[in-house]
């Protein structure tokens, strides 16, 4: 949920930043590319963590496969379907999606308690 939270929060300081300096049709870009990450990487995290424990190790690892196939196929989806139905600028676009993925990376290190 973190993870989730710093991306999205990610995505909206730079859709700010796009908006005030370049437009607002490049920000919404920005927006959707982010969203194309955020979504799948959520729902991700929704099936993942769908059981818990020690006798459930099994289930713990075939959701995990499966929250990441979902992943892998609704990111694809999303990102053909903005590109192919939608008539904004790829390179904010896909800002917005690269931005939103290295945040995802980088989220957890931030987390991390220094000891």
């Amino acid at each position: 949920m973190k993870t989730i939270i710093c991306q999205l929060v990610v995505v909206a300081l730079l859709t700010v930043v796009i908006a005030l300096s370049v437009s607002g049709t490049a920000a919404v870009a920005v927006v959707f590319g982010g969203l194309a990450a955020v979504v799948p990487n959520a729902l991700f995290g929704a099936i993942a963590f769908l059981h818990a424990g020690a006798r459930a190790n099994q289930k713990v690892v075939k959701s995990f496969f499966v929250g990441e196939g979902i992943k892998l196929v609704l990111t694809a989806v999303l990102i053909s379907a903005l590109f192919l139905l939608t008539d904004f600028n790829s390179v904010w676009l896909m800002s917005g999606f690269v931005v939103a993925v290295i945040s995802q990376w980088i989220a957890p290190i931030s987390f991390l308690k220094s000891t």
